[in-house]
C-alpha cells in the first residue's frame, strides 16, 4: 500500500508540474488468458473482470498511467493447478505511454511498464486461501474513439501482454519455470472520461 501511495504521489507531481494536455479516467471490462506452456494457460479457464485506471499526458504526447485490474476464473485442470477453485487474478500496473492522434476522433496509444500481480485461489481443505504474488512486465496498445464532439467521452479497447514472474521455488528447474513464468494476454473494452 505504501508503494501505491508513493507511485500515485510521484505520478501526480510529475503530471501537475508540466503543461498538461489531458488527464483521463478509465473504466473497462477485461478478459485475461494464459498463452504458451505454463500453469495458468493449462490449468485455468479465461479470466474475466474489470479494471480502473488513470492516465496523464505531458511533454506533448508522452505520459504516465496507473491501473488496477481484478479478474475471476475457474480451474480447468486440477492435475495442473491443484485441488483449488475460484482463482482470482489481481494486478496493479504502472506504465509510460505514447499517444498518437490519427484524426479528430481516433487516437492510438502504446504503453510499456511493470506491475505487481497476485493470484489467489480457494481450497475446500484449508481454512487459509492459497495465494502467490510476483512482478509483471507489460507491453500493450489501445485505440480510443471519441463519442462526443469534444472527445471528453471515448470508447477504448486494446490488447496487453503480461510477462509474469512469481516467487515460486522448486527443486526441478523446468517445473519451477512452468509454475513461476507465465505469459498472459489481456483484452479490454471500456470507456474513458477525459478532463
Amino acid at each position: 500500500m505504501k508503494r501505491f501511495i508513493f507511485i500515485f504521489i510521484l505520478f501526480s507531481g510529475i503530471c501537475l508540474s508540466q503543461e498538461t494536455d489531458k488527464f483521463a479516467f478509465e473504466l473497462k471490462g477485461n478478459t485475461l488468458t494464459g498463452i504458451g506452456s505454463n500453469f495458468i494457460a493449462e490449468g485455468t479457464n479465461t479470466f474475466t473482470g474489470f479494471g480502473v485506471g488513470f492516465t496523464g499526458t505531458f511533454l506533448k504526447n508522452i505520459g504516465l498511467g496507473i491501473e488496477f485490474n481484478k479478474s475471476y476464473s475457474e480451474v480447468s485442470d486440477v492435475s495442473v493447478f491443484g485441488d483449488l477453485h475460484s482463482p482470482q487474478f489481481t494486478t496493479f500496473d504502472y506504465y509510460a505511454l505514447y499517444r498518437y492522434q490519427a484524426n479528430n476522433r481516433l487516437s492510438f496509444e502504446g504503453n510499456i511498464g511493470g506491475g505487481y500481480a497476485k493470484l489467489k485461489s480457494y481450497s475446500n481443505y484449508r481454512t487459509k486461501n492459497f495465494s502467490e504474488s510476483g512482478n509483471a512486465f507489460l507491453v500493450g496498445a489501445k485505440a480510443m474513439y471519441g463519442l462526443t464532439k469534444n472527445n471528453n467521452l471515448q470508447l477504448v479497447a486494446g490488447p496487453r501482454f503480461y510477462f509474469l514472474s512469481t516467487f515460486t521455488e522448486m527443486n526441478d528447474h523446468k517445473i519451477e519455470k512452468y509454475y513461476s513464468k507465465s505469459t498472459l494476454l489481456n483484452l479490454s473494452l471500456g470507456l474513458r472520461i477525459c478532463f
